[in-house]
């Protein structure tokens, strides 16, 4: 629980002001604070934007209405850890207020200590490194191993291999294909990390003009390289510098999401595991955009109908608010996103709306 309530302060505290005015002319849902928030809390190593959030709120995605920027903090775009925390009351609303453990500048802050994340490290980075989502222009025009000189299928450690093109990066890893998904004429492939590799040392002198293929060295393996198998770059892009100092916001009012399936082809899955969606930076998301997770409620027969409706008494139960749903990587028409809060399986058939449209939804709360 801390660590989701110290990733929603940080995120909140990342939030630019034209954004939190925003929100609060987007949204007409009052800001309701959970009776047992505590009146001061102070940030300890560990805790998430997303924990600090939900300690306050039921609706963590409305922490930009309950913050108030500190005018004598230096850089109120982010917390640390020993800052604290405190809950007032102005004009009748609740405010939090932020007063850091030491008055310093932006710089220092920065080198003395690490700004908390807006959701836990370990619940995404091992995805964001270990997977990628691909448009199908990267997938055509990235190098396929080729194979080994030896000829062997299964590669050790240290194994020398041979990729398609000449190329010059250092860092390399090796991808294979999971799944593609496809919205309208977009379509993007989910592929996972299987080894990495590194350019030969040498190679590069040794290299003629207009090779048709570049020497590699296996640095790490997850499984077998097998040929075809997918050779990207490590660019820093895709997890390898991913910053995790964003804040949660809401999707834009009246949009939906449909969720295609998850990274590794399951399909299910549970709360803290990703999934991709057909909205992206086209669709105006960012880091940390949020929706709500519904159930589709099920048809009832109400048998006492007159007979002369067209419907023949059916009836379509509320939907049920199920969970959320945190989008962690935008591409330009898909996302990756993480699924905050789950109270039940969450598959293709989950419905996920704009938070900003809860008030116009006739929606059932499950029992907790």
């Amino acid at each position: 629980m801390r660590r989701l309530i110290r990733c929603v302060l940080l995120g909140l505290m990342s939030l630019p002001l034209a954004f939190s005015a925003n929100v609060l002319s987007d949204s007409n849902l009052p800001v309701v604070v959970k009776s047992d928030a505590p009146q001061t809390y102070t940030v300890v190593k560990g805790d998430t934007l997303w924990d600090i959030s939900a300690l306050y709120l039921d609706s963590p995605w409305l922490w930009p209405k309950l913050w108030q920027i500190n005018p004598e903090i230096n850089n109120p775009h982010l917390i640390y850890p020993g800052d604290k925390i405190t809950l007032v009351w102005k004009d009748g609303q609740p405010t939090l207020s932020l007063k850091p453990m030491v008055k310093l500048s932006p710089k220092v802050r920065v080198r003395d200590k690490k700004a908390i994340s807006a959701v836990e490290e370990s619940l995404v980075l091992p995805y964001l490194k270990s997977d990628r989502l691909v448009d199908e222009l990267t997938l055509t025009q990235s190098a396929v191993v080729l194979g080994a000189s030896s000829g062997n299928q299964y590669l050790n450690l240290e194994d020398t291999f041979y990729i398609s093109g000449e190329h010059s990066a250092l860092e390399w890893g090796i991808y294979r294909q999971v799944k593609r998904y496809q919205r309208g004429e977009h379509i993007a492939v989910s592929l996972k990390r299987v080894a990495t590799a590194t350019l030969q040392q040498g190679y590069q002198e040794k290299q003629q003009s207009h090779q048709e293929y570049t020497a590699l060295v296996i640095t790490e393996q997850n499984s077998e390289i097998m040929a075809n198998d997918l050779a990207l770059p490590d660019d820093g892009r895709d997890g390898h510098s991913f910053d995790l100092t964003f804040y949660p916001q809401p999707s834009p009012a009246d949009s939906f999401a449909q969720i295609l399936g998850s990274l590794s082809g399951s399909q299910y899955v549970a709360q803290n595991q990703l999934v991709v969606i057909d909205r992206g930076l086209s669709d105006d998301l960012r880091q940390g955009s949020m929706f709500s997770l519904y159930e589709q409620g099920a048809t009832a027969q109400n048998h006492l109908a007159m007979v002369s409706s067209s419907r023949k008494g059916e009836i379509t139960l509320p939907d049920t608010r199920v969970g959320d749903l945190m989008v962690i990587k935008p591409y330009d028409h898909f996302s990756l996103a993480l699924v905050t809060e789950s109270r039940a399986p969450i598959g293709l058939q989950t419905k996920a709306f704009s938070p900003l449209s809860e008030s116009n939804e006739s929606v059932t709360e499950p029992l907790e």
